[in-house]
């Protein structure tokens, strides 16, 4: 019954998918990385100690996923994306209330380590992946669609703020292990197929009626894109970018205030807002860009500027630059990852060398937070670690520029 309604509706199902991931990502963001800048200082204060031991715990969750991603990409290009959904939103959901019901510090150190475990399975590559078997015309609009809800997870910062005000950290995240894998689950079962054919129909515009998304797929394996000096380069690259991005998007809520900034979640909220539903035209421009490096190296530069807006003057008109030009460029932050290796690589082993590029970027995110936490409890400021994060996203730019020129030889 439900592949006739598919085939008979007035618009292609893909992009039911598409709003399904956006939901997905939405609560996946929203719970596993936004959540956590309420989170430090609310821990910290809970047991009496520091901000670095608890950013540690936090940043040894996504080590986990740095080792992780690279074994769940494979397993993704193998099993597909809604087997690993409904795996990582039950393992994520175990993480959480092994966090909630913490008595001390190290239980919410292995809470988050099986929460790190998880991001892979349900952030960013599994909608990701879907959208390249569903889509063959339109897929960059589509992949930069899907990654609005990584945006959109930041609007439920306010919500999560005031949820901990009035009750506290440990219910929000009761009311994640309940609520993600729920949603999840009854996505992956009722509601996605790894592929269209599965729902007796093709991929959107797809001329080559004949073939399953399967043959269509062409791109190098991990082991041949491995063996380009382009794919070192954009991994370096992301590494750089995500050191930046990760550190700020984990510890700026915090370091605004430390600074006495008065409503501190509304600007990043309006921040999110800016990259959330930006990246619906966002996606639509992407579609028109033929050089996505560009792209990267512009929005590594804008995010640089954003991050210095606020370490010189917390003023109104800082944090308004702030937020412009942070929620700005944030708007194609989660789409450069998806874009610049299936244009360079193709889509066919995306799982898999995506895994990879990420297994090293969260790698970075890691190192920065806790640099940026050591530097806090030693001076009282995070000034001197987000100068350091400006210095990464403009690194991460030339990185990006020289990953261009190396990619030019590459044909998939």
């Amino acid at each position: 019954m439900i592949n006739f309604l598919i085939q008979k509706a007035p618009f292609h199902y893909a992009w039911i998918v598409v709003l399904i991931g956006i939901i997905s990502n939405m609560l996946a963001a929203g719970y596993i990385f936004w959540a956590i800048a309420v989170y430090i200082p609310e821990i910290s204060e809970h047991f009496s100690i520091g901000r670095f031991p608890v950013i540690l715990c936090f940043t040894a969750g996504q080590a986990l996923s740095a080792i992780c991603s690279s074994y769940i990409g494979r397993y993704m290009d193998k099993n597909g994306a809604r087997k690993s959904l409904i795996i990582g939103s039950i393992i994520a959901a175990i993480g959480f209330l092994v966090t909630a019901s913490s008595l001390n510090i190290f239980t919410v150190f292995v809470g988050w380590l099986i929460v790190g475990i998880a991001r892979p399975f349900v952030l960013p590559i599994t909608f990701n992946w879907l959208v390249t078997r569903w889509f063959v015309t339109n897929r960059q609009a589509a992949l930069g669609l899907v990654t609005t809800g990584l945006g959109l997870g930041g609007l439920m910062l306010p919500v999560f703020t005031e949820l901990t005000n009035m009750y506290s950290w440990q219910f929000t995240l009761y009311s994640a292990a309940i609520i993600f894998p729920v949603l999840n689950i009854i996505f992956a079962l009722f509601f996605l197929r790894d592929l269209p054919e599965e729902f007796g129909i093709h991929p959107v515009n797809d001329l080559e009626k004949n073939t399953t998304s399967d043959e269509r797929l062409t791109g190098l394996d991990l082991n041949s894109a491995k063996g380009t000096s382009a794919f070192w380069f954009i991994t370096i690259a992301f590494v750089f970018f995500f050191m930046g991005q990760g550190a700020v998007n984990l510890l700026g809520f915090d370091f605004l205030i430390n600074e006495g900034v008065d409503n501190a979640a509304l600007f990043f909220g309006v921040s999110a807002l800016i990259r959330g539903f930006g990246r619906i035209p966002g996606s639509i421009l992407v579609n028109r860009i033929s050089n996505i490096f560009r792209l990267a190296i512009l929005v590594s530069f804008l995010q640089a500027f954003a991050m210095l807006t606020i370490v010189f003057s917390t003023k109104l008109f800082s944090l308004v630059a702030f937020v412009v030009f942070w929620g700005g460029g944030g708007i194609f932050v989660p789409m450069l990852e998806s874009l610049i290796l299936t244009k360079t690589f193709g889509v066919k082993h995306y799982g898999a060398i995506s895994g990879m590029v990420l297994a090293f970027a969260f790698g970075g995110q890691i190192v920065a937070p806790i640099l940026g936490g050591f530097i806090f409890d030693t001076t009282d400021s995070y000034d001197v670690a987000f100068v350091a994060y400006c210095l990464m996203s403009l690194i991460a730019g030339f990185l990006f520029y020289i990953g261009q020129k190396k990619s030019s030889d590459i044909d998939v």
